[in-house]
């Protein structure tokens, strides 16, 4: 389906701009630069600076810029967690203005999910949730996870109990770009998907684009999920940390350069296979399970155009499990994790300009090693990446902002290697590395040509070579492999593609408290990820796409209604979306995705649609806050070889999600916090009848020996017990009023309050006595309670 002319959406583009750069050159217009920091003098990047109906969003350095017209103005200037400030003001030429907000003493008001913009803003799909809030909301063992949080957001659903996995709009979870300070994150996940590797003490947001993607973000079909850690104390060293039943936390901040610069350093670990060895030792032996991560991040604020910032991140899970039975010993130890690193450089050019440039590496590897006796096996795999980008803003004056950009990112992809050894007899298998090179490049305008209109339209476009050196598999027209391979050369172009992206958002205000919105995205996807599990687990391998494998596309129209009530203490949106999907990849039943060489072979490849409608309402002031989302929709998917050809179900196709988040401050020191989640059963494949199958004759028994088949009429055709859960926490602050430094407090949670069996999976039980098959159900969590300390100091 083709929703929009390339040629005409890029002359729409260059009319917009002409006419925003001719209307501008009209009225003589002075410069605003307003600074924002807290009392620390650190940067308050979610600060907001209104000038009289304009509303601007502070820069990751704490700076608003505005070109306006002179005349008085009432300013006010905003930011979670802090008292606002609001003062008149009578511009006449180009001024610089510092505002030092001071913490809110009313914890009881702070905002759930902050969407100020609700009605004003042209971008539709993007809301945002504060670290603060995060570890008020009762977790699984107390844990703070965001992507587990925003899952609580209509459009975007959890895999299911205690699953990782995130599927935003019918996307899978490969489609989803999730970002830590701008890093991709191939495995955000710890703990096979039951946690995420955000330590909740370094993050300081979390942003999510559902909808309407802006130019500058792509490579993936559905979302871009982007963490945001916080910075060091520029004035004082300080520590904050917590203490749960699974795991502790730490963070250290101090100032380098006194205002100038600053460093932190989160870390967490786990303690579970310490606790097991402490009671059980003699059981346990060296078996276990631990993960751990540490995030660090420095800035330096080189004068008041330039500023540098250093970010790191690294990250392992460790399993281990030993056994000695009848003198037969067998071993199996795993690891994997993530290293991220970026550099990035910000500086303002003049009072309209300002760029930002970085440089990324990237790692993900895996390392597993089994041995049973004399005989052991090795397999490893990873995916890294070097990456180069740059992105420019320009403010041209009140009504039009330019934005564009570039990156560049080498891929080197290495599916599998592996080795066996039997006694002193080495045997190895190696899978061939791949390689790639990935660019984009954008430019977008953000223009509002009146009160009541506003337009964001942009254009990606992005380019993807698969080289060599590597060794391929080559198939017949039929897609059937010869049984020949080709070898390439370094460098030697294997597959090559590139797409325009067109981006469109629209705004058009009904009343000062009310607006209509749509957008259109067009999003392409090079990378894809070999999986048959329900989350990304650490052997699932991204694969670059080839000649065979086709670069996933995706389309999304979507249109909204934003309403503001009750004093701006409200806030209303309806979305509905519809989404189509090319290209998408599914597995053959029983693919050997692990060292394999023709793993091409083992895909098919087909096409799906994603639509529905999503309600979202809250409450982000007072003694009671919190939101209600609900989504109503449907996700299809369609493979020649799967299903007869017919449509059927996405394995998370889920008709109705609701989710109700509730703050309530009971008083100074107790806040109380609840969720309530209910969701469709997942879509599941279940046989319809079964057969016996002669498979030979037992000599030793005088008996003819059978086996069981499975026999399938559809894909997805049956559908789970409904998902629901409510889970609350209760958290106690000692002293809330108390000045000094060191402060702490007391977070209880309850995981499944009522004691909901939530089943996370459904198997058939044979029992020949009676020639019956009966399905049963495995339950994963029961009714869990968990405590959690954490402090400041």
């Amino acid at each position: 389906m083709r929703l929009l002319s390339l040629r005409v959406f890029i002359k729409s583009i260059s009319v917009l701009i002409f006419l925003a750069v001719f209307s501008g050159l009209q009225a003589q217009e002075l410069r605003v630069e307003v600074l924002v920091t807290g009392p620390d003098r650190k940067a308050l990047r979610q600060a907001q600076v209104g000038l009289g109906k304009i509303m601007i969003m502070a820069d990751s350095m704490g700076m608003c810029r505005q070109s306006i017209t002179a005349g008085q103005y009432g300013l006010l200037v905003t930011a979670f967690g802090f008292d606002t400030l609001r003062i008149q003001l009578v511009l006449t030429s180009d001024t610089t203005l510092h505002f030092t907000l001071q913490p809110t003493s009313k914890q009881m008001n702070e905002v759930v999910v902050r969407s100020s913009r609700n009605v004003t803003e042209n971008q539709m799909g993007r809301q945002t949730i504060s670290a603060s809030q995060l570890r008020k909301l009762p977790v699984l063992l107390g844990e703070i996870d965001p992507l587990k949080t925003i899952t609580l957001l209509p459009g975007i659903k959890s895999g299911g109990e205690a699953s990782a996995g995130i599927y935003v709009r019918g996307g899978g979870p490969d489609q989803n770009l999730v970002l830590m300070d701008g890093v991709t994150v191939y495995n955000p996940n710890h703990l096979l998907g039951f946690f995420s590797i955000f330590n909740g003490e370094a993050i300081k947001d979390v942003e999510v684009f559902k909808g309407g993607m802006p130019a500058e973000y792509g490579g993936r079909l559905s979302s871009v999920i982007a963490i945001n850690t916080r910075e060091g104390d520029k004035q004082a060293t300080k520590m904050s940390g917590g203490v749960g039943l699974i795991s502790s936390r730490l963070s250290v901040e101090t100032p380098i350069v006194k205002n100038k610069s600053s460093f932190i350093i989160s870390a967490r670990r786990t303690y579970i296979d310490q606790v097991a060895r402490l009671v059980a030792k003699d059981r346990v032996g060296n078996n276990g399970y631990f993960f751990y991560d540490v995030n660090a991040k420095a800035d330096y604020i080189l004068n008041t155009n330039n500023k540098l910032n250093l970010v790191f991140y690294a990250g392992r899970d460790n399993f281990t499990f030993s056994n000695n039975t009848n003198g037969r010993s067998r071993t199996f130890n795993t690891n994997w994790g993530n290293t991220l690193g970026g550099l990035n450089w910000q500086q303002q050019l003049g009072s309209r300009l300002q760029q930002t440039t970085g440089i990324v590496y990237n790692n993900f590897g895996l390392d597993s090693r089994f041995g049973f006796s004399t005989l052991s096996f090795l397999f490893a795999s990873g995916l890294r990446d070097y990456q180069l980008k740059t992105d420019w803003q320009y403010q041209h004056s009140e009504k039009l902002q330019l934005r564009w950009g570039a990156q560049y990112i080498w891929h080197r992809f290495r599916p599998g290697a592996g080795g066996v050894t039997a006694g002193v007899q080495e045997f190895k298998s190696q899978i061939k590395d791949q390689y790639a090179h990935e660019a984009s490049a954008y430019a977008s305008a953000d223009w509002k040509p009146t009160e009541k209109l506003g337009i964001t339209a942009g254009l990606r476009y992005s380019y993807f070579n698969q080289v060599g050196p590597t060794e391929k598999v080559l198939y017949g027209a039929d897609g059937v492999p010869t049984g020949q391979r080709i070898t390439y050369s370094k460098g030697q172009s294997i597959a090559q593609y590139h797409y325009p992206e067109p981006r469109l958002n629209l705004m058009y205000r009904l009343s000062e408290q009310a607006s209509i919105k749509m957008a259109y995205t067009k999003t392409i996807q090079y990378l894809q990820l070999a999986t048959t599990s329900s989350a990304t687990f650490p052997s699932d391998l991204w694969l670059p796409a080839s000649e065979l494998i086709k670069p996933g596309k995706a389309q999304q129209v979507s249109l909204g209604y934003f309403k503001n009530f009750g004093n701006n203490v409200y806030e209303l949106s309806i979305e509905t979306y519809y989404k189509t999907l090319t290209n998408q990849l599914e597995f053959r039943p029983g693919a050997q995705l692990l060292l394999n060489q023709n793993l091409e072979g083992e895909m098919i490849f087909g096409s799906g649609v994603a639509y529905g409608v999503e309600l979202f309402v809250q409450k982000k002031t007072g003694r009671l806050t919190g939101w209600l989302g609900y989504t109503l929709s449907r996700t299809e998917r369609t493979f020649a070889g799967l299903n007869q050809g017919k449509a059927f179900p996405y394995r998370y196709d889920r008709t109705h999600d609701l989710s109700l988040v509730a703050n309530y401050a009971l008083n100074k020191k107790w806040e109380f916090s609840g969720v309530f989640v209910y969701g469709t059963g997942n879509a599941l494949t279940l046989p319809t009848g079964r057969f016996a199958y002669n498979i030979g004759y037992n000599p030793g028994s005088q008996q003819p020996l059978f086996t069981n088949v499975n026999q399938y009429t559809a894909i997805n055709d049956y559908r789970m017990p409904a998902y629901h859960r409510l889970d609350v926490s209760f958290t106690y602050t000692k002293r809330p009023d108390s000045k000094k430094k060191y402060k702490s407090s007391w977070n209880f949670s309850i995981y499944n309050l009522y004691n909901r069996y939530n089943p996370f999976f459904i198997y058939l039980d044979a029992d020949t006595d009676t020639q019956t098959v009966k399905g049963k159900q495995v339950f994963l969590f029961p009714i869990i309670p968990s405590v959690t300390w954490n402090f400041k100091l």
